[in-house]
């Protein structure tokens, strides 16, 4: 079989197994905070960005394999000097505290599909699909039944049942492009830009059921109201490299996404049951509008040492208070997010005549977060250590096919107890595997 057939028949293979599950079985989200703006953010950034404190606004790869692939700035794709295929899945444990008590939950979904390949000797481009926000929670309550008295004055006889859940998310399917135009001036050489092009779907629903008691012969009511997004956005990068790529070099990196509308459609149904049969359709309403994505800046420095230390640094903001939801706004702060990371890597050439373990990449990392969220008039913020372990598997050369087993882990704090909140401990673990291989480069000899 010819070999670009072979090739196509290869990615056609993985985005079947691997697309359907993304886009269909998603919520990685346990969490009560996630109904406020557009979900629980996730900003993942790829195997090795995750277990490196979430850096990538100038995380890029050295000249030898293996490659990874940096969704964060796409103008990192200039890097990725044979084709890199990656794909993980995240499992997320949570427990939640609030007022003296506790509850355990965990969930398990799948995190991202990438591929990524260079175009020629001028840039890269890369394909995927990656998780922009993620809404999850069940949360069940009482409230009270009140009767008024002759005078009056309210008085509690019984409770009834409030429900409250959230599912759904945002989709990102993006196509992104890097060119590295001035590689053979020697100042510039080292400058990538970059630019996504993502198609933005999803839908974000949240319901609230309240039910009386079955003495009562009550309606029970029930309201739905779903946010379907389907948009394009558009965000862009650069890099500027100084030094040799083989050896001492510092990186510089900007990532930008300008504000922009993204379309989509509310509807809202309410409606009355008794005995499970809806009884009464108080409202049936459709709308379409725009969600405003708020302007967002990224910058990132890191330094390599050669191909055995790498130190990444990270910063972003975005402007919250400017999102708007049809046209109203949503009482959102402006967010901050840093962090810190390093890998250290004793051999990279897994063919070496070294022990396994000098060959496997060591990473650690922590990250800090100034939320977008103001409950109770207090500002929520996220912080995490992180760590990773990456196997090589089968054999390496420079520039020839790699294969990598990744395992990351993230545990982290969100919130606080303080004013009746919700304070949320996590900790995820991400597994993936990346490939780099010549798919796109047609062999002389088999």
């Amino acid at each position: 079989m010819p070999f670009m057939i072979k090739t196509y028949l290869k990615i056609a293979l993985y985005a079947s197994v691997l697309l359907p599950a993304l886009c269909y079985g998603q919520s990685g989200t346990v969490s009560p905070y996630s109904r406020y703006g557009i979900g629980d953010l996730q900003n993942l950034t790829g195997a090795q960005g995750f277990a490196m404190g979430n850096t990538g606004n100038a995380l890029r790869n050295d000249t030898i394999t293996p490659f990874y692939i940096n969704t964060k700035n796409p103008a990192s794709y200039a890097f990725n000097h044979i084709t890199t295929f990656e794909a993980g899945i995240i499992d997320n444990s949570v427990q939640l505290t609030t007022m003296g008590q506790s509850h355990n939950n965990s969930s398990a979904y799948f995190g991202y599909f990438a591929l990524a390949f260079p175009l020629r000797n001028w840039g890269g481009a890369s394909i995927g699909i990656t998780p922009l926000s993620s809404l999850g929670y069940s949360i069940n309550a009482t409230t009270p039944i009140d009767s008024i008295a002759a005078n009056g004055q309210q008085i509690p006889i019984d409770n009834a049942n409030a429900s409250y859940t959230g599912s759904g998310g945002i989709n990102n399917i993006y196509l992104g492009l890097a060119l590295a135009p001035f590689k053979k001036i020697p100042v510039l050489k080292g400058l990538s830009v970059g630019a996504h092009l993502c198609y933005l779907f999803g839908n974000l629903t949240t319901s609230e059921v309240l039910q009386y008691p079955s003495t009562y012969s009550s309606f029970t009511a029930e309201s739905v109201q779903n946010t379907e997004v389907k948009s394009l956005y558009l965000n862009y990068g650069a890099m500027l490299t100084f030094g040799k790529p083989s050896g001492l070099n510092a990186t510089l990196g900007f990532t930008l996404a300008l504000g922009s509308n993204l379309n989509a459609t509310y509807s809202l149904l309410s409606v009355n049951n008794y005995s499970g049969l809806t009884y009464d359709t108080i409202e049936n309403t459709t709308a379409d509008g725009k969600l405003r994505m708020p302007l967002m800046m990224g910058y990132g420095l890191t330094i390599r040492d050669g191909q055995k230390w790498t130190f990444s640094v990270d910063y972003s903001t975005q402007n919250w208070s400017q999102y708007t939801y049809f046209g109203q706004a949503q009482n959102l702060n402006n967010s901050t997010q840093m962090g810190f990371g390093a890998e250290y890597v004793p051999h990279k050439n897994f063919d070496a005549p070294h022990t396994y373990f000098k060959k496997v990449h060591y990473r650690l990392g922590a990250s800090y977060s100034q939320t977008y969220l103001d409950v109770n008039n207090t500002a929520l913020t996220d912080y995490a250590v992180t760590a990773g372990l990456a196997f090589p598997i089968g054999p390496n050369r420079p520039l020839m096919r790699a294969s990598i087993l990744n395992i990351g882990l993230q545990a982290g704090q969100l919130g606080t107890t303080s004013n009746n909140l919700l304070q949320e401990r996590y900790l995820k673990v991400l597994f993936s595997f990346t490939f780099d291989d010549r798919w796109f480069i047609k062999r002389q000899f088999e």
